[in-house]
């Protein structure tokens, strides 16, 4: 089991990588979207991985594909850049499943299964992503993670969870230690 549990948390911080000379306060604001259901910074670096809704003309997910994954590469000129397939595979990616709800999917990071996410629309037609959050379900808005050591072996300091409670509209927060 233990080592188990040091696998995930290798996995995690493999994900999110290094450094420490980064701080959610001084990063680029990402530009919101009206497809956009989160997207997640690290103290590696202010390039930020965003995950957006892909539609197809009709307005429903492409059930094959409802999540368009992606960086923006705000070290450089602030591009859009496809993952790698490594990346896609192993770190960033993520996988779905529909449910029997129509235009609704569950949703996990193929480098965290644990943590499930619901995808699906807002009375608005707006997209977003749903998770738990503090012991209640809410909209997930972004994730921040704190990493240290190399790129190889990097530690998992903490992760910052960011959204709003779907029952009262008020911003939510959790701090997570592995």
């Amino acid at each position: 089991m233990e080592n188990r549990r040091l696998l995930n948390y290798f996995i995690l911080g493999l994900i999110f990588t290094l450094s420490t000379s980064f701080s959610p306060s001084n990063y680029p604001k990402v530009p919101d979207s009206p497809v956009r259901l989160f997207y997640i910074q690290r103290s590696a670096n202010t390039n930020t991985i965003v995950y957006d809704a892909n539609l197809l003309p009709n307005g429903d997910f492409d059930k094959e594909n409802p999540v368009s994954v992606y960086w923006l590469r705000y070290q450089e000129q602030g591009q859009k850049k496809e993952l790698t397939w490594i990346q896609s595979f192993l770190a960033y990616g993520i996988s779905s499943k529909e449910t029997n709800r129509e235009n609704d999917f569950e949703a996990w990071l193929v480098s965290y299964k644990k943590k499930k996410l619901r995808i699906a629309f807002d009375k608005h037609k707006k997209p977003f992503a749903q998770l738990e959050i503090n012991h209640k379900q809410a909209k997930l808005d972004h994730v921040f993670v704190k990493t240290e050591g190399s790129n190889l072996r990097p530690k998992v300091l903490y992760v910052e969870v960011f959204g709003k409670d779907l029952s009262t509209g008020d911003d939510i927060y959790e701090k997570i230690k592995p």
